[in-house]
């Protein structure tokens, strides 16, 4: 019977020092919430029309001088594009990545790089033919966070080698 309460009680102390470890690596904070949009443009099309996207995620520090973020990156649009057979289809992107990113620890100015991996999904409306389109990929991205304003630089391309490239500016801010 003592070895029963023993092992029930076993579990406890491990998981109290799991849950302080964690909570002092966070600062036992929240991590840096942004809220971007942006343009789309691929390096063959000329026109921005119908290329704006918005992004939206979290970055939480993982060493004590928060400077190594890991967080998440989820990524939306709807633009409207003209096929061959003479209609429009509606073009949804709902792209999710996981990040990894390195933060200057400097105050006020904080340049910033890092990559992902994660999903890549279009879905395609087209009437009577919808269609979805998903594959892994990754991005790279950098930035400069001035305060509470972000801008940042994204190339993004899914692992297929029929995948086209993708370049992003973005704008927003950190919160």
């Amino acid at each position: 019977m003592k070895q029963t309460q023993r092992s029930r009680r076993g579990w406890r102390l491990p998981a109290l020092a799991l849950f302080g470890l964690v909570v002092a690596a966070s600062g036992a904070e929240a991590g840096d919430a942004f809220l971007r949009g942006g343009i789309i443009f691929h390096p063959t099309d000329i026109g921005l029309e119908g290329r704006w996207r918005a992004n939206f995620g979290s970055d939480y520090a993982v060493n004590f001088t928060e400077t190594v973020f890991v967080g998440f990156e989820l990524q939306t649009s709807v633009y409207r594009q003209d096929t061959m057979g003479g209609n429009t289809a509606t073009l949804v992107p709902a792209n999710g990545f996981v990040n990894v990113k390195v933060k200057s620890s400097s105050l006020g100015v904080r340049p910033y790089g890092g990559g992902g991996l994660g999903l890549i999904t279009d879905f395609v409306l087209l009437s009577g033919a919808n269609d979805w389109n998903t594959e892994f990929g990754f991005h790279l991205l950098g930035g400069i966070e001035l305060g509470h304003l972000s801008l940042e630089l994204q190339f993004q391309r899914g692992f297929d080698s029929e995948s086209s490239s993708t370049w992003a500016a973005y704008a927003g801010v950190v919160f």
